[in-house]
């Protein structure tokens, strides 16, 4: 169990199964040391969400394997529509509602899952994101140390690295030169 609340995982692909994210599930867990099932698969209802605990215990998000029955309802959806959910959950959620995770329609196929960042609301209201693609094995460790600063660099690193490389960049984030 870490010293943080789960952070939600939102599959947005269409394309994204179930064992595929029961296989994500567990290779998170155990890229961090088998430490807590830190990830939240969400779900269309704040019920469904770890919840605030009166045990100075930290809830625990969802441990593989989830149903198979599972499908998406963000599946389709933009990070934007994400975030402006995660901003609605009530108080006695216990998640991060700054930073979160996605599955997006290229973690199949790079083996990596979105780290994002909610930033404040722009002069209209809006959420502004920023958000950089992190190897699944590392995401939860990496979304643990990753906040604030640190945050910021790695997105850095990954925007440099693709441009090194000749890669295109899948990230939002900066402007970094």
């Amino acid at each position: 169990m870490t010293l943080q609340p789960p952070f939600t995982l939102f599959v947005i692909a269409k394309e994204i199964d179930v064992n595929y994210i029961n296989e994500s599930l567990t290779r998170a867990w155990k890229g961090n040391y088998e430490a807590g099932w830190d990830l939240w698969v969400a779900t269309d209802n704040y019920d469904d969400a770890p919840k605030n605990r009166d045990d100075n215990e930290l809830s625990e998000g969802s441990k593989a394997p989830i149903s198979q029955d599972f499908t998406s309802p963000f599946a389709g959806k933009t990070l934007e529509d994400c975030a402006q959910w995660l901003q609605q959950a009530p108080s006695d959620v216990a998640v991060n509602k700054e930073y979160f995770t996605a599955m997006d329609e290229h973690s199949k196929e790079d083996d990596t899952v979105m780290a994002c960042r909610i930033l404040k609301s722009n002069k209209s209201g809006d959420l502004e994101l920023e958000y950089f693609p992190q190897s699944t094995d590392t995401i939860l460790m990496e979304s643990q140390t990753n906040q604030g600063l640190k945050f910021d660099e790695k997105a850095q690193n990954y925007q440099r690295s693709r441009s090194s490389d000749g890669k295109p960049d899948r990230s939002k984030a900066g402007p970094y030169e």
